[in-house]
């Protein structure tokens, strides 16, 4: 017995746990045993000599310091003082004689700087650590002036001696560096070498971005071996280090090329090579240059000293651009000039926008290129409308690309007459011009007459309300209804945001019956009790046949059937032993045994003849449910793994419960997500209400002058004297006004407004001037907040009917049905009504069947009734299908449309890909939207699958 004690004792003391506590305990006592230095606080200069503009290194170290503050340093005239980099900690324990010291340590690098020479002292610097202050000793260096001598020559090279304001000049840095040479080791330090020694005081004026440049090429200056005389008129070798940059003066006067002013850190001292320095010296004084190839040490610069020498440059002088016989159109341009253009789409209506690209290359800076004043050109502005805003440009290619719009004011035009650009030639120094070539071009008839007649054939109705479909159904006169669809919402409600609402009606035609199926079960209460019993656990089932058992056989039979269910295996056995074989194999042997001997007493009970039978049986079933008591205690009590091997759950039951779950949480964070987003503000421009309300205002006051227009356009096209010229004209002009209304209202909706006026305001803005695709957009967000406005989705149906039909364009049964519904409802009915119509239809369905269950009915009553509650049926069913087809979204939240007449579809996201398709006459293509990365979005059609900018597409789904 004591050896099992020992043997348990050791195993205890061998457990890791024990251990790792031990060694913890012992650590403390260790550490508390240890001992630790005083506080102290040392400075130290990285040496006494220090050339002017090279720095120094000062170290101030705490040592063994609890607490301590910053070192606050003494200003000092002609000397700059920095702190370098982050403090360096380090922490050491030695173990002396069985006792720990510990030592830490935190160290401060300072650079100091001398601007003048002379001699300094850097006075003593307190610094509080563990509550006193400790002083420093004072520290004295000397700073000599380093004479650059022979050593390094600057110079700056221009090719002219004047120019013109804006005409490129190509200039040269030259950098002469005489070699360092060390006789003993016959060694010259190679042009890299030197080159690698430039001190980060260098100041490269104009020529820092062609050194940048050349760092990002991982380049550098090539130093070539030349000749040059000194001031004595003697010849020493030097490497010539040359870098060109190409500059352009902006002002008339003197060239100015910045401060220019090189600085080396020249060798004074090369040996082997060392470690490097505990101060930080070491990135100068440390670095390996070269390796003897006969085992000889390495060497490394020990000493260096800066040189330095400011470029010397003979300034060109920069002459103004001439007034005398500057043209009109000239905006700054000076050198030698191309011009090229295109235009898309080639065919348009009289309004429609035309996107012209004009490209300009040349020998002048093409950033400083601006685009050419086209309000200028009265070729141009006599047959289109152009804005004399400024435009800016992109450079690609060498070539400044410029993009702007322009309008034709009438049908017939032909061409777009070329294209001027104006210059300053400096050699013949003269304005000289170059023009584009024409571009053929087909304008029709404006087609905004045919969709707004609507709105010219009657005054508009007084109110100006809403524009929703409700309401519209039973109005006799087509003009009314149609003029109606133009109509914008002018209140300021228009300017709240409205989170999207589901709507709840629908309960009213399912409550009703809830109740009939609550009177179906009622009714029907004596079946489901006889199916309760099926429902109950094993044990309960048991307990329940032990007490309706009335003999031995009956009781064994409930305990059996008992062990079969909770204990037996899957194969199917009428034998208890399978039972009891499960109980022993799930680690119950005491309860195997007892359960064993009690069905072995009720057999022999029920073979045997007893005149007590009655108290027998009344002590069986009381032993009978104590066994089952514990039993299901011991259940209880099992590890999974054992109840799991004794009665396998089926997999499919599992993988059901898990589904439902899943389905149920799913659908709580959908109701959850969709309230958190509903209240999400949008990101995008920030405006006070104020500013809101007055853009709102505006954009409705442009929207207005331009349905104006449209309505004077078209009564002055009903007379034979007008002019066509002036007709088109006027819906050129009336397209203007609604392109600056969609402008200020998608500014609202980028400022984080969402509600469905705002949209179906934009929707009307952007169709009526001719921008399809930002019209399906705007719409499709308008029917998310308000998926029963008829009117808006009749005038969705007109902007996607504007669609260039393609082959890429999958329309589905559902949209084809939603398209013929949509203006049905509009002019006759409308979709709310129709919901509350299929709601009372199915509130009568419902309030007939439960007629039938609580009253009574003849056998012809309930004939005709059925026929009804049938007929009912029928037309409820239909008409829900109805309004499921009318309010359905058109399209998927992932879906784009495309918001540009031409796009060219890459094959990746990038302009230096190929291109697989170009698509013109484009605007409103539907796409699937697949991802987006950077500025490029990769888009899915039935034939087509590539990448397409960002700014040519606009998706449904906002974010």
């Amino acid at each position: 017995m004591q050896s099992i004690e020992v043997t348990k004792l050791k195993r205890q003391c061998a457990s890791p746990v024990i251990w790792l506590l031990c060694v913890v305990i012992c650590c403390v006592a260790f550490v508390i045993g240890g001992e630790t230095n005083a506080a102290d606080v040392s400075a130290k200069l990285s040496s006494m000599e220090a050339y002017v503009g090279a720095s120094l290194t000062l170290q101030i170290r705490i040592e063994n310091a609890q607490d301590y503050e910053l070192p606050e340093l003494p200003q000092i005239d002609g000397v700059q003082i920095v702190r370098e980099g982050s403090p360096q900690q380090s922490r050491n324990i030695v173990v002396i004689s069985g006792r720990m010291i510990q030592e830490q340590s935190v160290t401060f690098l300072y650079k100091v700087t001398p601007a003048v020479p002379g001699t300094y002292e850097i006075p003593p610097i307190g610094i509080r650590v563990d509550g006193d202050v400790v002083e420093t000793e004072p520290l004295n260096f000397v700073a000599t002036v380093s004479e650059t001598g022979d050593l390094l020559f600057v110079e700056i090279e221009g090719e002219e001696s004047s120019v013109y304001v804006g005409e490129p000049i190509r200039l040269t840095l030259k950098i002469w560096l005489r070699p360092f040479r060390l006789a003993d080791y016959d060694v010259t330090l190679s042009d890299g070498d030197m080159w690698s020694l430039r001190s980060s005081q260098v100041e490269w004026g104009e020529f820092g971005k062609a050194l940048e440049e050349m760092r990002g090429r991982n380049q550098r200056p090539g130093g070539r071996s030349v000749l040059r005389e000194d001031q004595n008129g003697q010849s020493h070798e030097y490497y010539l280090y040359e870098i060109d940059t190409e500059i352009y003066p902006k002002k008339p006067g003197k060239v100015d090329v910045g401060d220019v002013e090189i600085v080396f850190n020249y060798p004074v001292k090369i040996g082997p090579a060392r470690r490097r320095d505990p101060l930080g010296m070491g990135s100068v004084f440390d670095d390996d240059f070269f390796r003897s190839p006969f085992d000889r040490p390495q060497l490394a610069i020990q000493k260096s000293r800066p040189i330095r020498a400011k470029a010397k440059f003979n300034s060109i002088d920069v002459l103004p651009i001439p007034t005398e016989g500057r043209p009109a159109g000239y905006n700054g341009a000076v050198g030698k000039y191309e011009i090229v253009t295109q235009a898309t789409p080639d065919s348009v209506e009289a309004g429609d926008p035309v996107k012209l690209k004009i490209g300009i290359t040349g020998d002048g800076p093409m950033e400083l290129v601006r685009c050419p004043r086209l309000s200028t050109m009265p070729e141009l502005t006599t047959d289109f409308k152009v804005s004399d805003q400024p435009l800016p440009g992109f450079v690609q290619d060498n070539m400044k690309v410029f993009a702007p719009t322009i309008r034709p004011k009438h049908e017939g035009v032909t061409k777009i007459p070329p294209i001027e650009f104006h210059f300053f030639n400096p050699e013949t120094e003269s304005f000289e011009v170059a023009r584009s070539k024409p571009i053929s071009l087909r304008v029709r008839a404006s087609e905004t007459l045919q969709l707004n007649s609507i709105v010219s054939n009657s005054d508009p109705p007084e109110s100006q309300g809403s524009t929703n479909g409700a309401g519209q159904g039973g109005q006799n006169a087509k003009d009314s209804w149609a003029s109606s669809l133009w109509q914008i919402h002018s209140s300021p409600r228009s300017l709240k945001n409205i989170p999207v609402q589901h709507s709840y009606s629908w309960w009213l035609a399912v409550a009703p019956g809830l109740v009939w199926l609550s009177l179906v079960v009622w009714q029907s209460r004596s079946r489901w009790m006889t199916w309760l019993p099926e429902w109950k656990s094993p044990a309960q089932r048991a307990l329940a046949e032990l007490e309706s058992a009335s003999d031995e056989s009956a009781i064994g039979q409930a305990m059996a059937t008992y062990l079969q269910r909770q204990f037996g295996s899957k194969r199917e056995s009428s034998s208890w032993l399978s039972g009891v074989g499960g109980l022993r194999a799930a680690g119950g042997y005491g309860l195997a045994a007892e359960v064993e001997s009690f069905l072995e007493s009720c057999q022999r009970e029920e073979t045997a003849i007893s005149s007590e039978s009655t108290t027998e049986i009344s002590e069986l079933r009381s032993r009978g449910a104590e066994l089952i008591e514990q039993l299901e205690i011991f259940c209880r009590h099992q590890r999974p793994s054992r109840r799991t091997q004794a009665k396998d759950v089926p997999a499919f039951q599992s993988r059901s419960v898990a589904r439902i779950l899943g389905w149920v949480l799913a659908g709580c964070s959908f109701v959850f997500a969709s309230d958190v987003s509903a209240g999400e503000p949008m990101e995008g421009v920030t405006l006070d209400q104020t500013s809101m309300s007055v853009l709102f205002q505006e954009a409705n006051q442009s929207y207005e002058r331009g349905m104006a227009m449209l309505k004077r356009s078209g009564s002055d096209a009903a007379s034979a004297n007008d002019l066509v010229g002036e007709v088109a004209s006027g819906q050129a002009d009336a397209k203007a006004e609604f392109a600056l209304a969609a402008t200020r209202y998608q500014t609202l909706v980028d400022a984080g407004v969402e509600n469905p006026q705002l949209y179906a305001n934009l929707g009307n803005a952007c169709l009526q001037s001719g921008q399809i695709g930002r019209a399906i957009v705007a719409y499709e967000r308008a029917l998310k907040f308000h998926p029963e406005n008829d009117s808006i989705r009749t005038r969705l149906w007109l902007a996607r009917d504007q669609v260039n039909e393609s082959s890429d364009l999958d329309v589905s049964w559902k949209q084809q049905a939603q398209r013929a519904i949509a203006p049905i409802l509009f002019r006759h009915w409308s979709s709310s009504r129709l919901r509350w119509s299929v709601i009372s239809l199915a509130f009568a369905f419902w309030a007939v069947l439960i007629s039938l269950r609580i009253g009574r009915w003849t056998p012809e009553a309930r004939r005709v009734a059925h026929s009804m509650v049938s007929l009912i049926a029928v037309i409820a069913v239909c008409g829900g299908a109805i309004w499921w087809l009318s309010t359905a979204a058109i399209s998927k939240q992932s879906t784009g449309f495309i918001v540009a007449d031409q796009v060219t579809v890459r094959a990746g996201d990038s302009e230096s890909f190929p291109a697989l398709i170009e698509w013109n006459n484009a605007d409103g293509r539907q796409v699937h939207v697949i991802q987006s990365r950077g500025n490029w979005s990769l888009i899915r059609t039935a034939s087509t699958k590539g990448w397409i900018p960002q700014a040519n597409l606009q998706v449904i789904a906002e974010g």
